[in-house]
């Protein structure tokens, strides 16, 4: 009895070591099979990218940056419900330093100072031609500086049937501009212009000088060549200040754009000589400020990509809230104050060099009524 207790004591102590050693070596391999699991598992994730990776619903691959204007543009776009790929919509890059040239020829009569019919000749009536010269440089991708000066020379037709020629510089302009990109297409400028009160001529109808008269005339006749779309270049003895806001759009050849500005001239020149002068018609008097708004909108579409052709049509309004010299008709006479001109244009790209034509035409006005008519020529070269 006491034998068989002891050799089951002794078999007891023999067995629990080696069981012992079976189940630690059992739950060691269960553990190395979950760990070899769980790494194929991780080898698996790398390899593959994950779910959620591969449907784009992660946040850091699913947030897009917002775009600026000099971002670069995607070459293809999947159209969602038709699945075709199609080109990206792109605007033309933007070239940061453009000079121009242009050249204006103007045929018909200007605006008289008065209104009333016994003084319409007073209007300069003949042919102008203007150059117009300039450009702009971006400080940055969203400031720009720009210059404009002009320089016109008439052949006025007077009303003894002569003609006497003239010539005349226009007030250099100044311009500062800021852009704010709404999207990579369509831009918001902001600008402020100040001009060079040089603008030779004397407006005031009494002036015994002929020489700054006819300068005077010269300058009318150009602004209203123009359209009345410039007149802070064309109005002697005026300190002209510009603020203008736009918005402009460039969509795979398609440029629409649209601006308007306020155009205020301060008078720094003498009084009128004679303010009876056209009595008993009435009486004319210099305002202290001139006030005029010009508000355009226009397109253009490249319809040929090699060699790059293009036509547009630009539109404007033009309103003189408080012209330079002001006639007080004693009968009651009133002028027009608005002015609607149309301008047809062509034009090409030839690399860095672009050019177009377009011929101004008024459509009824003081400016239709009067008959006049431009031809504006353009290029520009970006450097």
């Amino acid at each position: 009895m006491r034998l068989s207790l002891a050799l089951a004591l002794v078999s007891m102590f023999v067995s629990a070591p080696v069981l012992g050693a079976e189940d630690d070596e059992g739950d060691g391999k269960k553990k190395k099979g979950e760990e070899k699991k769980k790494k194929g598992e991780k080898k698996g994730e790398e390899k593959g990218g994950g779910a959620s990776m591969d449907s784009g619903t992660d946040p850091v691959f699913s947030e897009k940056s917002e775009d600026g204007p000099f971002a670069p543009k995607s070459k293809v776009v999947v159209d969602k419900k038709t699945g075709k790929v199609e080109p990206a919509a792109k605007a033309r890059p933007r070239d940061p330093f453009v000079v121009y040239l242009e050249p204006l020829i103007g045929f018909g009569q200007a605006i008289a100072v008065a209104s009333a019919s016994a003084q319409e000749s007073l209007a300069p009536e003949g042919t102008v031609i203007t150059i117009e010269a300039g450009g702009r440089y971006d400080l940055s991708p969203k400031l720009s500086l720009g210059l404009r000066l002009a320089w016109s020379t008439a052949n006025i037709d007077q009303p003894n049937g002569e003609s006497l020629s003239a010539a005349a510089f226009a007030a250099p302009e100044l311009t500062l501009e800021y852009r704010h990109a709404f999207s990579p297409l369509t831009t918001l400028p902001i600008w402020f212009g100040v001009g060079i009160p040089v603008a030779q001529g004397n407006p005031d109808p009494t002036e015994l000088d002929t020489a700054v008269q006819k300068q005077a005339a010269v300058n009318n006749l150009a602004d209203a060549a123009h359209g009345l779309r410039d007149g802070e270049l064309y109005q002697p003895k005026r300190l002209p200040l510009v603020l203008g806001v736009g918005l402009f759009h460039d969509r795979n050849g398609l440029d629409l754009h649209a601006y308007t500005k306020g155009v205020f001239g301060v008078n720094i020149g003498p009084d009128i000589q004679d303010p009876n002068f056209f009595a008993p018609v009435g009486t004319i008097k210099a305002n202290g400020l001139s006030i005029r708004n010009v508000t355009l909108v226009g397109a253009s579409y490249e319809f040929l990509a090699k060699p790059a052709l293009f036509a547009g049509l630009d539109a404007w309004f033009s309103y003189r809230a408080i012209d330079p010299i002001e006639f007080e008709s004693a009968i009651g006479a009133t002028q027009d104050t608005f002015q609607f001109v149309v301008e047809p244009r062509v034009g090409a790209r030839f690399g860095k060099l672009g050019v177009a034509a377009g011929f101004l035409i008024p459509v009824g006005g003081p400016l239709g009524e009067a008959g006049i008519n431009g031809v504006r020529l353009h290029a520009n070269y970006a450097l």
